[in-house]
């Protein structure tokens, strides 16, 4: 006999929840699978078991009991009789109207899930990925971490994010912690402070590699390194060396120290610092070690930096100006690439009284000062990126100085260039010029941009920050030093290589100023093929009505003609087999096909995709089902079509169908048209970001956002009881 039919269990002790007495089961209110299941198995038990005492506790089974599955062979063998059904048989008529859980979630499924993924997805074995791919993949998590310019959030989710690789399995463990490392992050705290992160990071370094699994040394590629924070402190009762960071470090390409006086808002340029970099500490540094040995990660070579930043208050009296050309031409520093300059100031205005600045005595200090940051300048041949920030001494002379091979020129806040140095300099030096960043720039307009065209045929990227701070905090000193920003007869123009301008807080200027400059991007839209982002922040003193007319018309108008119109992207559950993802993509190329005539409407309609012989596989369901979803979309958009094609040439129409260039720039014309633009108006459609605003917000130090005016956490302060006052007491 089956083992269900043995003596029932002991009947369990009466409680509230578990009565001694059966009650009465209400019927529900409306019937379910659940609910017809379990009335059913109830009303099977009560009519079967008449020989259990009313006093016996039902089972409660809310959910059915599902059938174990056995094999083929045991089931016949092992059944019962037929005369003598178990409690197993008795409920299997009830259960079997219910799927099982895996049975009922699968049915459910089936109305959203594709039916050929199951069949012919392709799943990879992730963790027999090469190394170079992983490192591909995780040096596009940690872009953040190498970005000094990037969100806190965006900053701790990358870390977190390598720290998960690292931990998930021994083939992205490796990968994960090379791009940690390339760019290490303990100049942000997150369980300890900064200066315990930093000690620790050094400790590791100087493990053996034998003791390590993995080889932390020749990972470091970049190191930032705040003075304030590591170098002021002592650790252990001493004081940290740069040399004795630099010693384990053979792949180092990237030294950048900070310091918090030199960020903005730019007040504390004046104030003395504790620390000051030696030269002896830091050419030991970069020099190799005499007993090295490269097999354990040793430096066998000297270090060949490519980013280095100098600055006046951390420098001593034998790294000054004046010797800056000496140690460029040490080999640590002649392979640079990136170079910046933070806090050179004119020698008149900080040796020099007042009443003396303008003594001639004054001015040959001057020049001979420019003449030695530009000769440092020249000293080094490969040079492509500039960076002057907070300096005194970038003006018009030193710009006609630089040499004529930079490719990336970055100001922050200099106050002595002017829009006639600046046009000077891109008439001579800016034929190589790919990226001209100018931020905070108190003297700087935007009368350089009628030469920009023509002076810089390979430009692509400009950025303009035309917000400035407060040289004494007691009174605002922050305002323009330039009397308007544009003038309506400097029309500006631009190159044909420009893929991105971004100019915010443009101010001082009117009206017809901003429309003669929006329309010079209208007109030249179709001379801009690489344009791709477009971010404006315009500031205009004039009444509300006429800056929301400015913004219907302007801002309205040039979104419609520069933003991209692109399709949704494609959706992809799973890796496919090739013959199905290319049925798809000739199924969404035939929706996306740009079609001009209604005889081409008609053709596209009727016909249908070849084929192809070589798939040996069929279409799957959800294919086809697509593919008549397809055409019913597409006779749909070509009957709501606005734009009848019946009133041009029957010649039009046979030089539209054969060539793409014709039917691209007619469907351009096209979208002019129902956009309400004129006939001539080119659609450019192809920028991601099209960012243009127009108010007149006062710029400002800080810019307060939505996380500004949160309330406090319940537990900062207790709520008010009138009791506990005891002003009557």
């Amino acid at each position: 006999m089956d083992d269900d039919t043995d003596s029932p269990p002991p009947r369990p002790r009466p409680t509230r929840d578990l009565p001694s007495r059966r009650a009465k089961i209400k019927a529900p209110a409306r019937e379910t699978r659940a609910t017809a299941a379990y009335f059913t198995s109830s009303s099977t038990t009560q009519t079967s078991s008449s020989t259990d005492s009313d006093n016996q506790a039902p089972s409660r089974n809310l959910r059915p009991r599902r059938k174990k599955r056995k094999p083929p062979s045991l089931a016949t063998s092992t059944s019962s009789a037929p005369g003598n059904p178990t409690k197993r048989q008795r409920l299997q008529p009830a259960v079997a109207k219910i799927p099982p859980l895996r049975h009922r979630h699968r049915s459910r499924s089936n109305d959203t899930v594709d039916d050929s993924l199951p069949d012919d997805s392709v799943f990879p074995s992730w963790c027999t990925l090469p190394y170079h791919v992983w490192l591909r993949v995780f040096g596009f998590v940690a872009a953040p971490i190498r970005n000094p310019a990037s969100r806190i959030d965006d900053f701790t989710e990358a870390v977190h994010t390598l720290l998960s690789g690292a931990r998930t399995c021994r083939s992205t463990a490796e990968p994960a912690l090379a791009a940690l490392y390339k760019c290490p992050p303990f100049y942000r705290a997150y369980n300890k402070s900064p200066q315990a992160s930093f000690v620790q990071f050094l400790q590791t370094l100087a493990l053996a590699p034998s003791k390590t699994l993995i080889r932390y040394r020749p990972k470091i590629e970049i190191l930032r390194i705040d003075v304030d924070t590591f170098f002021t402190r002592k650790v252990n009762g001493h004081q940290l060396q740069l040399k004795q960071v630099l010693k384990h470090l053979p792949r180092l390409a990237c030294l950048e120290l900070y310091h918090p006086a030199d960020d903005p808002p730019y007040r504390d340029l004046k104030n003395h610092l504790r620390w000051r970099l030696s030269k002896d500490d830091l050419l030991d540094g970069l020099a190799l070690l005499p007993d090295g040995d490269a097999s354990v990660g040793d430096k066998t070579t000297t270090t060949s930096l490519k980013s280095w930043r100098w600055n006046s208050r951390l420098t001593p009296v034998d790294l000054s100006l004046e010797r800056l050309s000496e140690i460029h031409a040490h080999p640590g520093f002649r392979s640079l690439r990136k170079l910046a300059y933070v806090n050179y100031q004119l020698p008149s205005t900080t040796q020099f009284s007042a009443r003396a600045r303008e003594s001639q005595e004054a001015q040959n200090r001057d020049l001979q000062a420019i003449a030695h940051l530009a000769a440092s300048i020249n000293a080094l041949p490969d040079l492509q990126h500039l960076v002057i920030e907070s300096s005194t001494l970038a003006n018009g002379l030193l710009l006609d100085r630089l040499p004529k091979t930079l490719t990336h020129l970055e100001l922050i806040n200099c106050w002595e260039i002017t829009s006639e140095d600046m046009s000077t300099f891109l008439m001579s030096h800016g034929n190589s010029l790919v990226q001209l960043t100018l931020k905070h720039c108190q003297s700087l307009s935007l009368g350089f941009l009628p030469v920009l065209g023509t002076s810089c045929p390979n430009l692509a990227h400009l950025e303009a920050d035309l917000s400035y701070f407060r040289h004494h905090e007691s009174y605002a000193d922050n305002k323009p030093e330039y009397a308007t920003l544009l003038e309506v007869g400097q029309v500006p123009t631009w190159p044909s290589s420009i893929q991105s301008i971004e100019i915010i807080n443009m101010r001082n200027w009117t009206r017809a100023a901003a429309e003669m400059f929006f329309s010079s991007l209208m007109k030249n839209a179709k001379a801009l093929p690489n344009l791709r982002r477009l971010e404006f922040k315009v500031i205009l003193n004039i009444d509300w009505r006429q800056r929301q007319e400015l913004r219907r018309s302007l801002a309205d108008q040039m979104t419609r003609v520069f933003e991209r119109k692109s399709a949704p992207p494609k959706e992809r559950r799973a890796i496919r087999q090739h013959s199905e993802m290319k049925l798809e993509d000739v199924n969404e190329a035939q929706m996306s096909e740009p079609t001009t005539r209604r005889s081409a409407r008609i053709t596209n309609q009727t016909s249908t995709p070849a084929p192809n012989r070589d798939d040996a596989s069929h279409p799957s369901r959800r294919n086809l089902s697509k593919a008549v979803t397809v055409r019913r979309n597409l006779g749909s958009f070509k009957s709501l079509s606005t734009f009848d094609a019946d009133d041009e040439d029957s010649s039009e129409d046979e030089l539209s169908m054969g060539d793409p260039g014709t039917r691209l720039s007619q469907s351009r014309t096209t979208t002019a048209r129902a956009a309400g633009l004129r006939g001539e108006e080119f659609i450019h459609g192809l920028c991601d970001v099209v960012d243009i605003q127009v108010d007149n917000q006062r710029p400002a130090e800080r810019q307060y956002d939505m996380d500004d005016f949160l309330d406090s956490p319940e537990h900062s302060d207790t709520e008010w009881n009138s009791d506990e006052d005891e002003v009557f007491a």
